[in-house]
């Protein structure tokens, strides 16, 4: 039987794996639209494509969330739990949130 500790540093190694490789896959994929996605600038874009299978294990086995949650901004998350002209322009008004977002980081 698992610890309630143990169980929990699994679930963070599960998150982690799963979100380096979905960063490695629209990073391959797309880079410029990866790097938007995922808030990379071009270096972190670049280690993360470099990394081999193992490295990728071995960093996902951290106890830390390696993945930040980016939805800190009131309006943002409003937006995209709220229709905003019925739907319509959800997507793209939450793009430029996220877009302003990135610049102001930057």
């Amino acid at each position: 039987m698992t610890t309630p500790d143990a169980a929990l540093l699994n679930d963070i190694r599960e998150v982690n794996l799963s979100y380096l490789m979905l960063a490695q896959r629209l990073l391959r994929e797309n880079l410029s639209a990866g790097m938007f996605r995922l808030g990379f600038d071009a270096d972190v874009a670049e280690i993360i494509l470099n990394l081999s299978p193992a490295q990728i294990v071995k960093l996902a086995g951290s106890s830390s969330v390696l993945c930040a949650f980016r939805l800190n901004d009131a309006q943002l998350l409003s937006s995209l739990t709220h229709e905003v002209l019925g739907g319509v322009l959800q997507q793209a008004h939450s793009t430029i949130l996220l877009s302003r977002q990135e610049s102001a980081t930057a």
